[in-house]
């Protein structure tokens, strides 16, 4: 950056100060931040396997769960706004009409008489498929398949056995070992229906539903993935309105098949060291509470360090903050990321990038200059400007980090101020505030752009942008901790934990004060209908890390109008031990 004395026009400059500030934020802080929300997101004794998950492939790429009980589905349907409850009845009568109405089923009168209390929906790679090998490959063919528990097995024989075809659609009727397949073919697409055991199962294809006829009579299911019976079970819940499993694995393979760099097999597979994630969800007075967790694969050499330090870096910080991070150590942190980033297709960025980018910055190495002296807990948060500042920045960018060397520590920041003043043509000062030594970055333009300084001994802050020190030194006048929206949204029987992330929605996203990239009109109006979002985790053990997630939704007056939500159902029939198939095809 010029001189202040420079020929250049005070516009330009300013411009050009703006750039240097919002550049040493991203490299410093947003790359970890992502890398953190990462990591926070890698019960009874006995696993609930009602839902018919024992019919899904191991290599299911994601699962979903959900509730037929229709007084949950009311007290559902009363969350959101007008547009926000709109898109969803859109989307819940596309998916009635591609998956039953366009074979002429309708739900009310041929699935709600005789279902269980769930539906479980798998979408699994077709292994028939195989990805493009030009420039632009294509993600691999997707099935769809539908398992609905049967709680009147002689209503459901009806329906699965007498159905009318269709006008537009060709009957096909196979059997598979022993199984009876009907498959309703039309230009639009395809649909093929079976009965195994107490379950119906709908899928997009024959093929879908052989693989889970091959399933239920080989007994390698979802169930005997790597791990998956001891996770899932660690976040059992009574009644969950929602269940969510996503495999790693194949997602991780699909993401590889489909980008533009080709992954050699070997580093494939150390990319794929985390096994699945998984979430239960319960629905509260206001919003939705889900109970996770994430795992590794047992045959991986990487592990998880159990150590939760995570901090309480909300009460250092003041009531009005919009968004806040918060992880245990940084260190070990970016060691563990830089391990995997490589070979890992899905990672958000290189770690070599994000390094480069510091020095260039910040004249600093980031591991032998920052990471050395930051073994402690660390994080991160935006908050809104004062209203008596003017200043151009809506609001200041504030990182912290617990130090286990400070005069290591001390060292760095010296270093950074005089790559400040030298390179950028900043002024650096000390001053007091609040009684506090503080260092401040002036631009003569500008006024104050950021300021670093020590809270509580070993407690290193540094702000950027809006010159919001003052804001929560000596200390806020009301803590963010004390808030109802950050308690709500973060409460949590994890403790102690590793880490935190917390959103105030509606005034962030909602307001357009964050700078996202374009949001479609669908996801625009879901984020309208969320107040907040907060996670909290803490690691397990060596290989599984839980979290807690809550999503803070609105309640304005009315509700959606589902057009597949079950009627009040009758108590069903006792059924007896049913047949393990229907022997020839009807």
């Amino acid at each position: 950056m010029p001189n202040p004395k420079s020929k250049l026009d005070t516009k330009t400059i300013k411009y050009r100060r703006r750039q240097v500030l919002v550049g040493t934020g991203v490299a410093m802080t947003v790359g970890l931040m992502a890398i953190g929300i990462g990591k926070l997101l890698p019960g009874s004794s006995k696993l609930d396997t009602s839902n018919g998950v024992n019919l899904l492939p191991p290599d299911t790429l994601l699962s979903v769960s959900i509730s037929t009980e229709p007084e949950r589905w009311q007290k559902f349907t009363e969350f959101g706004i007008p547009t926000s409850r709109a898109v969803f009845e859109k989307q819940l009568t596309k998916f009635q009409t591609d998956f039953l109405t366009s074979y002429g089923y309708d739900y009310r009168r041929d699935i709600q008489p005789w279902i269980g209390k769930q539906i479980l929906i798998g979408y699994l790679n077709n292994p028939s498929a195989t990805p493009s090998k030009s420039a632009q490959p294509k993600v691999p063919t997707q099935q769809t398949i539908a398992i609905l528990p049967i709680a009147d097995r002689g209503a459901a024989q009806k329906v699965a056995q007498q159905h009318q075809t269709p006008i537009d659609a060709n009957l096909v009727e196979t059997n598979y070992k022993g199984i009876a397949i009907r498959e309703f073919r039309r230009k639009a697409g395809t649909m093929a229906i079976a009965i195994l055991d107490n379950f119906m199962a709908i899928a997009t294809d024959r093929s879908a539903l052989q693989r889970v006829i091959d399933t239920q009579q080989n007994g390698k299911s979802l169930l005997t993935v790597p791990g998956y019976t001891k996770a899932l079970t660690e976040i059992e819940i009574d009644r969950p309105f929602a269940r969510i499993y996503a495999n790693i694995p194949v997602a991780t393979a699909v993401a590889a098949a489909n980008s533009p760099q080709t992954l050699a097999a070997d580093k494939l597979a150390t990319a794929q060291i985390q096994q699945g994630i998984a979430a239960n969800a319960t629905l509260e007075t206001e919003g939705i509470a889900w109970k996770g967790i994430s795992w590794l694969k047992p045959t991986t050499k990487q592990k998880l360090v159990v150590e939760n330090q995570g901090q309480n870096f909300a009460a250092n910080l003041p009531a009005n903050t919009l968004v806040m991070l918060s992880g245990g150590n940084l260190q070990r942190l970016w060691q563990d990321y830089v391990r995997s980033a490589d070979t890992n297709p899905l990672a958000p960025f290189q770690p070599q990038d994000l390094a480069k980018n510091l020095t260039s910055l910040t004249g600093l190495e980031l591991e032998s200059e920052i990471l050395n002296w930051s073994k402690g807990a660390f994080g991160a948060a935006m908050i809104p400007k004062p209203d008596k500042i003017d200043t151009e920045f809506g609001a200041g960018l504030v990182m912290l980090q617990q130090s286990n060397d400070r005069s290591a520590a001390d060292k760095a920041f010296a270093k950074l101020d005089t790559t400040m003043s030298q390179k950028q043509a900043f002024k650096i000062a000390q001053t007091k505030l609040g009684g506090n030594d503080v260092i401040n970055w002036t631009s003569p333009l500008s006024g104050t752009a950021a300021t670093h300084g020590w809270l509580d001994g070993n407690l290193a802050f540094l702000t950027l942008g809006a010159p919001v020190a003052s804001t929560f030194i000596p200390q806020p006048q009301q803590r963010l901790s004390d808030t109802p929206l950050f308690q709500q949204s973060t409460r949590s029987s994890l403790t102690p934990h590793n880490g935190q992330f917390f959103i105030d929605i509606d005034r962030t996203i909602n307001a357009g004060n964050l700078p996202l990239p374009y949001l479609s009109p669908e996801v625009t109006a879901g984020f309208k209908a969320v107040s907040s979002l907060g996670i909290t985790s803490a690691i397990l053990d060596e290989s599984s890390n839980r979290f807690d997630l809550f999503v803070a939704l609105k309640k304005v007056p009315g509700v959606a109008k589902l057009p597949i939500v079950p009627s009040k159902m009758k108590p069903a029939p006792s059924l007896n031990r049913p047949s393990k198939s229907i022997p020839t095809a009807p």
